[in-house]
């Protein structure tokens, strides 16, 4: 049978509609086993940027059982001590202050209020009224409740931390049992290489720039007196990584603490101190590093952080770039083409 046009339409029409129902059905599948996937996602990545470490460590004639045990002793002792000591500290001293913060902040609410009207600026109450209807009460049993889930995140730690001492295990024989793939063509070889290169580029600055971004917001907010600078800096760490929207979600909460604890003097210094180290480290210092760009728009970026906060949850926020990274690459091994190698970048 001759295929005629409306034939091939036909056909190309269902192939569509058979591949959106299976991209369907395969989101709704990973967004039911989120909290497999995401378990999944963090061994990955973790591997993929302590794998630079490893061979540090082997460069320096250290056998490779002994550059495991310092990786995963140093990685274990950090994260025991982040959050088992430090962040649970710094959450019950808040919420041991939170009734007196909304006390205080309802104060300076009404004088940020009497000085806008002082320079007609017309600002509605009912602005302020949604920010000051949270109950006090609830808000630090849901800090409390916050405190002791953090034996279960400690328990996926150490479950992260086994899979990956077994990853470093068979790291010296990885490149072999991939040769010994079928399916894995040097193409494909070679995009799967440059895709974790850039993750691995992309999530080593991520990680240095949020560090630095933590301390400079640790250090201005502790000048400035605002209480709990510990918990906001590893908030404003942790929300670095979230493209775009995430430096301004970590300055709210710091503005706020702020004004309730300060005043409106200390808020505005407070912003002042946020914002410009969002834009020197995050709009200068980042891009230079990063280089020249992964090849994904901004407009990408904003939605692949909306989609993968659905699917994923606040993990998939974090990793919403190198997850599209990801499915783009995917792509072009089903299309059987390599796209050209671009400078790593955000």
């Amino acid at each position: 049978m001759i295929p005629t046009p409306e034939n091939l339409r036909a056909e190309r029409a269902l192939r569509w509609l058979v591949g959106a129902a299976a991209a369907i059905v395969v989101v709704g599948g990973i967004h039911v086993a989120a909290p497999l996937v995401t378990r999944l996602l963090v061994m990955a990545f973790l591997s993929i940027i302590l794998t630079p470490c490893y061979h540090f460590l082997r460069r320096l004639r250290l056998p490779g059982w002994l550059a495991v045990t310092i990786l995963v002793v140093a990685l274990t002792g950090g994260c025991v001590w982040g959050l088992g000591f430090v962040v649970p500290r710094a959450l019950m001293d808040f919420s041991r202050k939170v009734p007196a913060y909304f006390g205080q902040l309802s104060e300076a609410v009404n004088d940020l209020l009497s000085w806008l009207h002082e320079h007609e600026i017309p600002v509605p109450r009912e602005v302020f009224d949604d920010l000051l209807s949270n109950d006090p009460v609830r808000l630090k049993n849901l800090l409390v409740g916050s405190i002791s889930r953090g034996g279960g995140l400690l328990s996926d730690l150490v479950i992260v931390l086994i899979v990956v001492c077994f990853y470093f295990a068979e790291l010296p024989h990885l490149p072999e049992r991939l040769d010994r793939l079928p399916w894995l063509t040097p193409a494909r070889r070679a995009l799967l290489d440059g895709f974790v290169r850039d993750v691995r580029h992309y999530m080593g600055i991520k990680t240095v720039v949020s560090a630095a971004t933590a301390l400079v917001i640790y250090a201005g907010l502790r000048l400035l007196g605002v209480d709990s600078p510990v918990l906001l800096a590893l908030l404003a760490f942790l929300l670095n990584f979230v493209p775009a929207v995430g430096s301004v979600l970590a300055a709210i909460p710091g503005v706020l603490l702020a004004l309730s604890s300060g005043g409106v003097p200390t808020a505005i210094w407070t912003t002042v101190v946020y914002l410009a180290t969002n834009q020197i480290l995050g709009n200068i210092v980042e891009p230079r590093v990063m280089g020249a760009g992964f090849g994904v728009s901004p407009v990408v970026v904003m939605l692949s952080v909306v989609f993968w906060g659905w699917v994923l949850g606040p993990v998939g926020m974090l990793l919403a770039v190198p997850l599209t990274m990801a499915v783009r690459g995917t792509l072009a091994v089903r299309k059987g083409a390599v796209p050209p190698a671009a400078a790593p970048s955000a």
